[in-house]
């Protein structure tokens, strides 16, 4: 008998140790009941400005409780930095913890706070739906909020202290309603410009000039308790235009790898790669990076979005907790114009090996010779007014008058007919084909004329050779 009750007994205790156990996994949010009949309901706040994905975290660093005599009290979590592990010191910094202000008092605490306690598990999570809103239910006290996304979008967002400890109404306490609170970001941006005017695109620069170029940026501001910070400005472009590294300034200052930053330059490309310590140490810092590039002949236009030019980005941790990084952009254009014509005959035949010149303003000469069809065309010019000339003329032919065009965006807007298979929408074709002469021939009679009286000449000329000679050997 006594056998049997200690098997009933045995098998009770496990069950008790099991119900232990599975009340241990429970979240800490299943605790939130109401420990007197004074205690209030839950609060629910709502988090906006998300994009859809976002991840809301809260982890309690206070719990509001009113106990049997109607005093609020709070259980401080455990861990807290000595400065934050009491209500009072919480309070004194939670003013602002809606708004983001770099190297306040709320940052500093929220960093010093994420540290203690986002090693554990959250008191609860919610994900930012289609609206960018997330809804959490939290229970009276006070809560770190974090929020971590992998959208891509260009931000970083900020610890936030949230406040729903109860409040008194008419000598009663109650929920707290906490208006939807807008998330704490800053957004990470860069802009790329082109141009002695930097705009967005340029038409003003033709091969063999300098383009100069300006990145926009700055730094992210990153929470102080990010894991991961950072930053790299990128630039790289198409074909058609060379980076001239040694013109590459950083806030006007020639750049060069240091403590602050790495830089790697090509002709094709440069990056600048931030270290983390000055990253942390620089929220918000203006970043602008200027430098020439040389424009080639192998400057193109083949539609409205593939043009020369070049795009800047930046890389840098969207959710500072984990390594994925994302690289947005900003794109210029560098547009330009050609001009071709077909050289003829005066039969309209196609005549191949005609030279043309064209002297650009930076005294660049361009050089074009008909081919087989007799094309000429020349490309990678600014807009403006030109002017070429023949400076070879095939043997047979004389050449024609100079011939002076405009090119812009309106007048540039055809095809190439010279080069099959490339598809181009910068060009100026002109509709006339350019004829060169042939040279006059001397005219027949003229030569029969001319044979005639040189004839008579020599006749003429060695008959009176004759009669010296013959007068000489008769004295003789």
């Amino acid at each position: 008998m006594r056998s049997a009750s200690k098997g009933i007994l045995g098998k009770i205790g496990c069950l008790f140790a099991a119900v232990v156990l599975v009340f241990s996994l429970v979240p800490v949010k299943a605790f939130a009941a109401p420990t007197s009949v004074n205690d209030v309901a839950d609060s629910e706040i709502t988090i906006k400005g998300l994009e859809s994905g976002d991840v809301v975290s809260a982890y309690q660093i206070a719990d509001a409780d009113i106990d049997a005599a109607n005093n609020l009290t709070y259980k401080m979590a455990d861990g807290l930095p000595s400065e934050y592990d009491t209500i009072d010191k919480i309070a004194a910094v939670a003013t602002d913890g809606y708004t983001f202000t770099q190297g306040s008092d709320m940052q500093n605490a929220t960093a010093a706070i994420a540290n203690a306690l986002t090693s554990k598990p959250a008191y609860t999570t919610a994900t930012a739906g289609a609206d960018g809103t997330a809804k959490l239910t939290l229970g009276s006290g006070y809560y770190l909020v974090r929020v971590t996304t992998t959208s891509g979008k260009t931000r970083v967002y900020q610890n936030m202290v949230v406040d729903v400890s109860p409040k008194v109404e008419n000598g009663t306490y109650k929920s707290r309603d906490v208006a939807p609170i807008d998330v704490k970001k800053t957004d990470v941006t860069v802009k790329k410009t082109v141009g002695s005017e930097y705009k967005e695109s340029t038409d003003q620069y033709s091969v063999g000039d300098s383009v100069p170029f300006k990145v926009n940026t700055a730094i992210p501001n990153y929470p102080k308790d990010s894991k991961n910070a950072t930053f790299t400005i990128g630039d790289k472009p198409t074909k058609g235009l060379k980076i001239k590294t040694d013109t590459i300034k950083i806030n006007g200052q020639k750049a060069e790898s240091g403590a602050d930053y790495t830089l790697t330059a090509a002709e094709d490309g440069y990056t600048i790669e931030y270290k983390k310590d000055y990253i942390l140490a620089n929220p918000g810092k203006a970043i602008e990076v200027t430098y020439e590039a040389e424009l080639t002949s192998e400057a193109f236009s083949h539609s409205a979005d593939d043009v020369t030019g070049n795009t800047a980005t930046v890389t840098f941790n969207p959710n500072p907790y984990d390594s994925a990084t994302v690289t947005p952009g900003s794109t210029t254009k560098v547009k330009t114009y050609g001009y071709v014509f077909k050289k003829t005959d005066p039969e309209g035949n196609p005549l191949k090996g005609a030279t043309f010149t064209l002297t650009l303003p930076n005294g660049k000469v361009l050089t074009s010779v008909s081919n087989d069809k007799g094309y000429v065309y020349f490309s990678g010019l600014a807009a403006g007014h030109y002017k070429i000339s023949e400076t070879g003329v095939p043997t047979g032919y004389t050449k024609v008058n100079d011939i002076e065009f405009d090119l812009d965006e309106t007048t540039a807007t055809a095809d190439n007919p010279a080069t099959d298979g490339v598809i181009e929408n910068n060009f100026l074709v002109n509709s006339q084909n350019v004829v060169d002469n042939k040279q006059p021939a001397l005219p027949i009679t003229g030569d029969a004329g001319t044979f005639t009286l040189t004839a008579a000449g020599t006749v003429l000329l060695a008959a009176g050779v004759f009669a010296i000679v013959r007068s000489r050997k008769q004295r003789a």
